[in-house]
């Protein structure tokens, strides 16, 4: 069983992300799997990158990036090698951030097919790749002087920057050319949708009748609606509670985690307390007492 690395493991789960230089970790030698996204850039010597069965050697100006869920493990064999480590979950970003092209080149990452190479490596152009480090190399100094409140974070627009340079990389191989339009026909409708869960999340969401007043059958909403969010409808929506248990957890702490859970949509605690661990890696409860501790 992989081992579930969190961004507890970093101390960094109220920030949303982290971004360190390694040049060994006993951790990248064993096979495990994060609950959010990776995107490492070799600078020095030489790097096997395994993941689900296929490997492949990296270099200096190599890039790879890991999904959440995804397995992988590194073989550092250059004594000498290194690279920037970024991880990093959405919930770092601002609310339009689902509807950018960034934000598509990630759900291209979690909806395409199983081990294609975007995952072991991309190979950006030389001022891609000088823009990526650059900008890795001021997250470096945000991270360490991040006295400002979270609002005023350059973090999100630096971590968007480097994805869409990653992304022309991606987009500009011939064979990947094609992706960026094929959702093109359920882009409105989607947009509208997922607008109108943002807004309504709380409330009982029937998959059947949230597709009808969109002009879609059930499995067709089904079908296509992780290609444009990168999650499942229930994922979605349970993706949007959490997120809001949290902003509540964090601005109300005198109401009890059953109001709480009652707030966002679940009507069962037990419901809302396995969903909240599955995705943020901790119960509410430890939640809570992180914040607090944190102020």
């Amino acid at each position: 069983m992989p081992e579930l690395v969190t961004l507890e493991h970093f101390d960094a789960q109220l920030r949303h992300y982290h971004i360190y230089r390694i040049r060994n970790s006993p951790l990248d030698h064993q096979a495990h799997c994060h609950n959010y996204f990776q995107v490492c850039l070799v600078t020095c010597g030489q790097i096997l990158h395994c993941q689900e069965g296929q490997s492949v050697p990296l270099g200096p100006g190599d890039v790879f990036i890991i999904p959440p869920g995804m397995t992988h493990h590194l073989h550092f064999d250059d004594p000498f090698s290194e690279l920037y480590s970024l991880a990093f979950d959405l919930s770092l970003f601002h609310p339009g951030f689902p509807r950018s092209n960034a934000y598509r080149f990630l759900t291209e990452l979690q909806s395409g097919a199983p081990g294609q190479s975007v995952h072991l490596r991309v190979v950006p152009g030389e001022a891609q790749r000088a823009g990526i480090q650059s900008l890795m190399d001021c997250l470096i100094r945000q991270q360490q002087e991040e006295t400002a409140p979270s609002r005023l974070s350059a973090a999100p627009s630096l971590i968007s920057s480097i994805l869409y340079l990653l992304a022309q990389s991606y987009y500009q191989q011939s064979k990947n050319s094609h992706r960026m339009g094929e959702l093109a026909e359920y882009n409105t409708t989607l947009v509208e949708c997922t607008r109108y869960i943002d807004e309504h999340f709380a409330r009982p969401l029937d998959l059947t009748t949230l597709a009808r007043q969109f002009g879609l059958s059930r499995s067709t909403l089904c079908a296509i609606f992780p290609q444009f969010t990168g999650l499942s409808p229930h994922r979605y929506i349970a993706k949007k509670r959490i997120e809001a248990a949290q902003l509540i957890i964090r601005s109300e702490p005198e109401l009890s985690l059953a109001q709480v859970a009652a707030r966002v949509g679940y009507e069962e605690f037990s419901t809302f307390y396995r969903t909240f661990l599955r995705l943020t890696g901790l119960s509410p409860s430890k939640y809570r007492k992180l914040y607090t501790s944190a102020f």
